[in-house]
Parts: structure tokens; sequence; C-alpha cells
């Protein structure tokens, strides 16, 4: 299927109007028409991004279908599974997650080797960074899913602040419990003290920037 065979169809299945795409794209009327009648083969990535959040489309897939790609990027998404790269403001609005977190949540993905139902990526920012352990631009493959081991190192929320921290889980003898690494807030964090979870994700791997 064609990129403009792609767009019509999810454009009617929608039952959407040129007109309505113009009004929630921002793009000129011309624009639309020529790209949704093949006068504009290859749209901008701009156009495809508003296209793309209008008609509820995964971006990646749309920038692929445009031909944007190159032929290993192309291999490296058929090889691989895309996670959605999360802003931590959107984790903060979901957590604790209800919906199933897909690729299409995000326009930007992180492709991995293994399928990881739920996973997600989050890129440390200046609010996050923790030295030595997490240096901004640092890129956290988290699975919110699989329950973390002893000695697994997790994101989790501190509920007296309502802020997103980093410890490591520890399951022994006693109640499982996380220990923060946090020099500001060092303690440990009995997990069965809590009604919800307060685990964010299983960081499976931490990709330094």
């Amino acid at each position: 299927m064609s990129l403009i065979d792609l767009l019509q169809l999810n454009r009617k299945s929608k039952k959407l109007t040129l007109m309505n795409l113009v009004e929630m794209t921002g793009l000129s009327y011309g624009k639309v028409y020529r790209i949704f009648n093949g006068g504009i083969d290859k749209p901008t990535p701009d156009s495809l991004k508003l296209l793309a959040k209008a008609l509820q489309l995964d971006y990646s897939y749309l920038f692929h279908k445009a031909g944007y790609l190159s032929s290993l990027s192309k291999k490296t998404m058929l090889n691989n599974y895309a996670l959605p790269i999360l802003s931590w403001d959107f984790c903060y609005l979901a957590f604790p997650f209800q919906e199933p977190l897909s690729a299409g949540l995000s326009d930007e993905h992180y492709y991995y080797h293994r399928k990881l139902d739920n996973g997600f990526v989050l890129t440390v920012n200046k609010t996050h960074a923790l030295f030595p352990f997490f240096n901004k631009g640092d890129k956290l493959i988290c699975d919110p899913i699989q329950p973390p081991q002893h000695n697994d190192t997790v994101i989790y929320i501190d509920t007296d602040i309502k802020q997103f921290k980093f410890g490591i889980y520890k399951c022994n003898d006693q109640k499982p419990y996380i220990t923060s690494l946090h020099q500001s807030n060092y303690k440990n964090i009995l997990i069965d003290d809590s009604i919800q979870s307060l685990i964010v994700g299983n960081i499976i791997l931490h990709e330094k920037s």
C-alpha cells in the first residue's frame, strides 16, 4: 500500500474531509489537497507529523512509507521491535499505567532486539540526571510489567514529593523493598506498605549517551 493510499484509507475510515484535516493540522488547503491527490509525492517530515497526529497513525511508519529512511534503517526496523520514547511528563500523567504502552504513543522510537510488551524508553533529562549513575541524554529501556529481581535497578515514585527516582530492588528473607540511589533521600522503601505499586519500570537496559 502506497503512502497516499494509506492516508486516504485512514481519512475515509475516520470520515474526515480535507477541510477537517486543514483545521486539525494547520496546513493549507492546497497542500492537503495535493498530498491526498498525488500532487506531492514526498510530503515533508513536518507535514507527515501533523497528518500522523490528525489521523492517529504512527509517525515513524509514515516516515518509512515516504522513503526517508536508509536501507540500513529499514533493516533495523524490520529486525527489531519499536518501543515508544516517552516524555517524563507523559509518564507522570499516565502512571500508574492503565492502558497498553504501544509504539503509537510516540513519534520517536527505539528499536529493541526482542519484543517487550508495554515496554518504553525514557531519555534522561537535566531534572532526572543522577550523577554518577544516569547522565543527561542516557536512554533507559524500561519494562513496567515484569516483576524486578533482587538487585535490579528500577524507577520508582517518591510518594512524598510525587517525583520519579532511581533505586535498587531488594528481595531476600525480608519483605521486598527499594534502596534509593539518591543521597539526599537515602532510605529503604518497603514495597508492601503501599497499596499502589511504587515501581514505574524495571530498567532492563541503560544506554549511555
